[in-house]
């Protein structure tokens, strides 16, 4: 009860003729503090029943050892994950590498496995973390039932929120994994970076983004990137950077979507935000894996592989197949978790510095692991699209700090940069700062909407 020791200390520590000449000053001192107290319990046993993730002890001073630790450790999880993933895609799908016939149907399936991910977390929630029976466990592990959105959950509302964006993010995925089979990993990444250019753009056009000559010059930079890195290319595929590009105008015109969910939140309705990545997950899986699931039935026609291919002639090969879906819907669903959590115990500023830094990192797995070739052209080019997205990312949170301080707007939501200790501002952020390729999915309506 450190909030009770707090107050002790405080009223030990008081001399009595102070106490005597000020009781007011006393007790309004006294039931300040257990005010604060009660707040942080009570935000703390909501964050639990929630299924929030929550690591090391709160509240760190963000000087201190643990807390450096913690980050460094966060960070590092993530940049696994997520290079794991990009170089086991990559290894699998590449013409030139695994050859795997049919990477739409293991990216859909992999799709489809997160949706069930979703319900095991939250029955390991309530197994190991409220100790609960297993058959109360089972009847809560329904992720949608740890929302205070309760009135919200129709069928008209799950399309405003999630359909949309369900779809451009199963297109996205898909096509960015189809791209592997023709460009390089380093092509692919620095391709992708241009996300950010796609949702300025959508930004404009949906009247989110005021036009302005800082932001039309950050466009300049980034296309600027583009295009070196295109000339610079030395496997160069037409189709390949098609996909890869495809994916990208696809990932922009998501954000552009989430934005106008967060900012225009009078538009699709009253609640409050979707507090948790994995409940939004669940609610988006299903979608994104038909989506994924359909090309892949147009495309790949993956029955006619059975027999035809060595990754579906035996029964071993099914069974390694089935591997390739469970490893990369497993290691997605992580890196979704460790990117969320990492928001959320940290900072903007931090997640969008290791963004940045990721995208470093895959590019060196592909010249180290696959050999990828990088002209001097193709370098300056990263160098310039790097500093696009830095830039963008930099504007973004200076205009997130002015709202936070001033307020602007009249109503608009406060965000602090500083520590997201509370999940609307981690999930807001998820949807505010698109600072690599891979999403946090944190979707809502706005809570300024009074009844």
């Amino acid at each position: 009860m450190p909030c009770l020791r707090t107050l002790a200390h405080t009223q030990t520590n008081s001399r009595l003729p102070t106490l005597t000449r000020r009781p007011a000053l006393s007790l309004s001192l006294s039931l300040s503090v257990v005010s604060s107290c009660d707040v942080r319990e009570r935000s703390r046993i909501d964050r639990v029943n929630r299924g929030l993730i929550s690591i090391g002890s709160p509240g760190l001073d963000k000087n201190s050892t643990q807390f450096k630790v913690k980050v460094v450790g966060l960070v590092a999880c993530w940049y696994t994950l997520s290079t794991a993933l990009t170089v086991f895609n990559k290894a699998i799908y590449g013409a030139e590498h695994g050859k795997f016939p049919a990477p739409l149907l293991v990216t859909g399936s992999g799709m489809l496995l997160q949706f069930f991910l979703c319900r095991i977390y939250f029955l390991c929630h309530h197994l190991f973390v409220l100790r609960e029976s297993p058959g109360v466990a089972f009847s809560k592990s329904d992720p949608n039932a740890h929302t205070d959105d309760q009135s919200e959950r129709s069928w008209s509302t799950w399309a405003k929120r999630f359909a949309p964006v369900s779809f451009m993010t199963g297109l996205d995925y898909g096509a960015s994994n189809l791209s592997f089979v023709y460009i390089t990993l380093s092509f692919y990444t620095m391709c992708k970076s241009s996300s950010p250019l796609f949702l300025l753009i959508f930004a404009f056009l949906l009247r989110l983004e005021q036009p302005s000559f800082q932001l039309t010059g950050i466009m300049g930079i980034i296309m600027t990137g583009v295009m070196m890195s295109v000339f610079g290319e030395v496997k160069f595929n037409a189709f390949g950077f098609f996909l890869v590009m495809l994916a990208a105008f696809l990932s922009g015109w998501r954000w552009g979507y989430v934005q106008l969910l967060l900012q225009k939140g009078s538009w699709f309705g009253k609640g409050k935000n979707l507090q948790n990545s994995v409940i939004t997950l669940y609610n988006m899986t299903p979608l994104m894996s038909g989506i994924v699931l359909f090309f892949s039935v147009v495309i790949e026609r993956p029955w006619r592989l059975v027999g035809n291919s060595a990754y579906f002639s035996t029964a071993g090969d099914a069974l390694m197949t089935t591997f390739f879906i469970v490893f990369s819907g497993t290691v997605a669903f992580l890196m979704v978790l460790a990117e969320f959590v990492l928001v959320a115990e940290t900072s903007a500023v931090t997640f969008t510095v290791a963004g940045a830094l990721k995208e470093l990192l895959t590019i060196g797995a592909g010249v180290v692991l696959f050999g990828d070739e990088i002209s001097a052209v193709n370098g300056a080019g990263l160098c310039v699209l790097i500093l696009g997205v830095f830039l963008y990312n930099r504007y973004k949170i200076k205009k997130m700090a002015r709202e936070a301080a001033g307020g602007e707007g009249g109503g608009k939501r406060v965000v602090e940069l500083d520590t997201l200790d509370s999940l609307e501002d981690a999930a807001l952020l998820g949807g505010r700062l698109p600072s690599s390729g891979d999403a946090v999915f944190s979707l809502g309506d706005s809570e300024d909407d009074e009844d």
